[in-house]
């Protein structure tokens, strides 16, 4: 069965996040009167709300639309590693050092790889852009594919660096855990 406005709606979204940098406020209040125009009056008010991300964010997202095998190397390499840090806290498994090796090599490569897109669109990759991608693709690979993940290519702010909430990742939950209450504000709220 076909969703009609709403899944239209979704693909126009996204399709936002996809757009140069400075193209984002723009298609956003085009898109917002278009579908107040439709009668999609709360999902353009929603849209109209989006706020531009900041050109980390931005870039992070691009990883994501434009060099996906590159995030998922680096999700996958954040996931294996929490499965090894997993098994270490059972009092098994195996030495950390390798899956921490690939996490950092991974993370690596998605830094550079995004200060590469932000190069290409003309965007300074700064030294502090540089460790706000840093620590958001940090994040990234910390949430995985967990279920308190933040979608990807929708970031509309950095991630902010884990701390102990990132451990409860490791914590068995009941089916009852699959949603989180207090998602992650910087993501769209779709």
């Amino acid at each position: 069965m076909d969703s009609g406005p709403d899944l239209r709606a979704e693909n126009d979204i996204a399709a936002l996040f996809r757009l140069p940098l400075e193209a984002f406020t723009q298609a956003r209040n085009d898109l917002a009167a278009s579908l107040r125009k439709q009668g999609l009056i709360e999902v353009s008010t929603r849209v109209k709300a989006l706020p531009k991300p900041p050109a980390s964010a931005w870039a992070v997202n691009q990883l994501h639309w434009q060099r996906t095998p590159v995030l998922d190397q680096l999700i996958a390499a954040g996931d294996r590693f929490r499965q090894a840090q997993t098994a270490r806290l059972s009092g098994g498994g195996p030495d950390l050092r390798a899956s921490f090796d690939e996490r950092r090599d991974a993370l690596a490569l998605a830094v550079s790889t995004a200060a590469g897109i932000l190069r290409a669109s003309g965007h300074p990759p700064t030294p502090e852009v540089l460790r706000r991608i840093t620590t958001t693709l940090e994040a990234v690979a910390t949430f995985g594919t967990t279920a308190f993940a933040p979608p990807r290519g929708r970031l509309i702010a950095d991630l902010a660096p884990q701390g102990f909430e990132a451990l409860s990742a490791l914590i068995p939950r009941g089916s009852s855990a699959s949603q989180r209450d207090d998602a992650p504000s910087e993501v769209v709220p779709f």
